[in-house]
């Protein structure tokens, strides 16, 4: 499967699709609470953000109380000084939480690296582009088919990582007129419209869908 032709008609059309499925006003709200509670040192603000966060992106985590705690230790109120560079930094900062389980006493650990991705793009003011499986997938599938990179669809092992991709795939496809915003949302709604297709046709759930798109992607640079 040959990925489409990043160019202005195919990134303006998949943008349209994107706001018309209501995608901007969701994000929209959100950046406003994110700015109207922007309190990083407030338990309750950063819980607020938190839970919104999770239940609208549907991102599992269900003991919340590490991931506010690691925010409130890390993340102080002079963010907004920070540079692009830094916000990604911060991403890994917050990441990894760990905690006691009060039934069984076990230390439990889990990294919430898109969940942070999601939460330090809203506070860096769309600055910081969003770590996602269907960003992810496609944009790997970009630099192999077009650049021949041999990058692996494994997931990143840090947001650094990620991010690193994602630079290297704004320059190779020389898209620097466009915002990280942009560039996110086109990534994500391509993969999102792709992957919901071979899900209908082929009659398989989510996770079956992502790895037939990797794997028909895939064939295109490696038949020879």
């Amino acid at each position: 499967m040959k990925l489409q032709e990043i160019n202005e008609k195919n990134i303006r059309l998949t943008l349209y699709q994107h706001d018309a499925e209501g995608g901007n006003l969701i994000n929209s709200s959100l950046r406003k609470l994110f700015s109207s509670l922007n309190d990083e040192a407030n338990q309750y603000e950063v819980s607020i953000k938190v839970a919104e966060l999770n239940q609208i992106y549907s991102t599992a985590i269900q003991y919340t109380a590490p991931v506010v705690d690691k925010i409130v230790s890390i993340v102080d109120n002079q963010h907004i000084k920070l540079n692009e560079e830094e916000y990604a930094v911060l991403v890994d900062d917050i990441s990894k939480v760990s905690w006691v389980s009060n039934t069984s006493g076990k230390i439990h650990s889990r990294n919430n690296m898109s969940f942070c991705s999601k939460y330090i793009h809203f506070l860096s003011g769309y600055k910081l582009p969003i770590y996602d499986s269907y960003i992810w997938i496609v944009m790997v599938g970009y630099l192999n088919q077009y650049y021949n990179s041999k990058l692996s669809f494994a997931n990143p092992k840090s947001y650094n990582d990620f991010y690193a991709v994602f630079k290297e795939f704004k320059k190779s496809f020389d898209l620097h007129s466009y915002s990280n915003y942009d560039i996110d949302k086109y990534l994500w709604q391509y993969g999102k419209n792709i992957i919901k297709r071979i899900g209908k046709k082929e009659q398989v759930n989510l996770d079956k869908a992502k790895s037939i798109l990797k794997k028909r992607i895939t064939s295109v640079y490696t038949k020879d």
